[in-house]
């Protein structure tokens, strides 16, 4: 295959990547504790033949999250918790006696 068309491919396929990134953060951005995803894209030279020749190769195999807070509300539950700052919960689930 030409390498030309193989550079071209390569970077078409991280495109693809990164509008699929886009989509979902679309889909979901009205969803509660939704965190938006990007795609992190590398470059690197790829090496011809023996003469020095190269060829500049893009990479989208790298993604970011954002866990940046977003916003609380008052939502009066008593049951209901909301964490502010940095940090995540966890919970264990319930072992019911049967």
């Amino acid at each position: 295959m030409d390498n030309s068309i193989y550079a071209t491919l390569t970077r078409q396929s991280g495109l693809m990547n990164e509008m699929r990134s886009v989509a979902n953060n679309i889909a979901n951005s009205n969803t509660v504790g939704f965190r938006r995803e990007g795609v992190i894209f590398s470059e690197y030279m790829v090496s011809l033949d023996r003469s020095g020749e190269t060829l500049a190769m893009a990479n989208a195999r790298g993604r970011h999250v954002d866990l940046r807070q977003g916003g609380l509300t008052m939502t009066n539950g008593q049951l209901d918790l909301a964490l502010e700052g940095e940090g995540f919960s966890w919970s264990r689930p319930c072992r019911a006696n049967a």
